[in-house]
């Protein structure tokens, strides 16, 4: 079941205008002396979202879509090419050294591996007292009955904490990772991919748990995942991105109901379902994704799309409102009937 924010009028915690990143591909001496321009893969182009206090915003598209690189650049681990980052209306895009330290325990990342992002070499005890005592969150004294409390808020208990990384499952070492950006009180938290690493039998666990952690901390979550099903389960809004771009804006149980842009509506219906006896391509997206080095003209999803129009490959749509909430991409957004989603529904019910 969708959850719903209960306060609609709550603060915006973090915010980006117009944000990109772009890394310029190698240009060597062959390319100066031939005068060919430097190009560059555009990953995240003027990217702008809002997320609100105590809210769980879904970020969802493709693989190298450019989800994960745009989590990256609001905690500034990559710098960005332009357009500004708040959070907590202050604008922390130029932020440097002891200045960017300081702000960085109001953010933090659960990561999509488990099995990388912890030190083997250091005792569950030590990577979480080694937060607690970089960033001064509490007393000398008080970091081992700190680290207790982390460690049964993830459900994990206290006898986890001399135990090495490595003697621990997947599903664990991600409760260990979620207790790591929890030590530090974050204000906001990304969570990417946090599950896509482990078993379907422990993905579950991990989900409720966030959900849980959410609720009583009232944390503010960017979720980043490619698994709808999840998506629709645990965030509030979803953004939808397709090559670096926002193509879509909305709330969950809206846009699942009813999707604006033909991306969207494609990428729901293309979702497997629970019956693994019901299979069908009838709904896959034809064609491969442009490379983000050339960016196509106008609307940047039109070479695969089905409903194309001249102005699509000319004009770049802009992000507006269309429905209350609803913000889509697109010079030609979906009508209730046309959506797969509808269709899909009215074909079950059918059957």
């Amino acid at each position: 079941m969708t959850r719903k924010l209960n306060d609609q009028t709550a603060q915006k915690v973090l915010e980006t205008r117009n944000l990109s990143k772009w890394f310029a591909r190698k240009y060597g001496i062959a390319d100066r002396i031939s005068g060919k321009p430097q190009k560059y893969v555009k990953a995240v182009s003027d990217v702008s979202i809002q997320i609100y206090r105590g809210e769980n915003l879904g970020l969802v598209g493709e693989s190298g879509c450019g989800k994960s690189t745009l989590a990256r650049t609001i905690l500034r681990l990559y710098e960005p090419t332009k357009g500004k980052i708040l959070l907590n209306g202050t604008d922390i895009t130029g932020l440097r050294g002891e200045e960017l330290r300081k702000i960085r325990p109001a953010m933090q990342m659960v990561f999509q591996d488990p099995y990388s992002s912890l030190n083997p070499r250091m005792t569950v005890s030590e990577i979480l007292s080694e937060m607690l005592s970089v960033h001064h969150v509490v007393t000398k004294q008080q970091i081992p009955e700190r680290v207790k409390e982390l460690l049964d808020m993830c459900g994990l208990g206290s006898e986890a904490a001399n135990r090495f990384p490595g003697e621990f499952s997947g599903g664990q070492r991600q409760r260990v990772g979620i207790a790591r950006a929890l030590s530090l009180n974050p204000e906001f938290m990304i969570a990417d991919e946090p599950v896509s690493a482990l078993d379907v039998s422990i993905q579950a666990q991990i989900i409720n748990l966030l959900g849980e952690l959410q609720r009583s901390l009232n944390l503010t979550i960017l979720f980043i995942s490619h698994d709808l099903h999840v998506v629709r389960y645990i965030t509030h809004r979803i953004v939808v991105m397709y090559l670096g771009s926002v193509v879509e804006q909305g709330g969950t149980e809206q846009i699942f109901q009813q999707p604006l842009h033909p991306y969207t509506d494609v990428l729901i219906k293309a979702t497997p379902g629970l019956n693994p006896l019901m299979k069908t391509r009838e709904y896959a997206i034809t064609g491969e994704p442009p490379s983000p080095v050339d960016i196509p003209s106008g609307c940047v999803f039109h070479p695969r799309c089905t409903r194309c129009k001249q102005k699509c490959k000319t004009e770049v749509p802009a992000l507006r409102e269309v429905l209350p909430g609803r913000f889509v991409a697109c010079h030609y957004p979906l009508t209730e009937e046309q959506s797969c989603a509808e269709k899909g529904a009215s074909s079950d019910a059918k059957k």
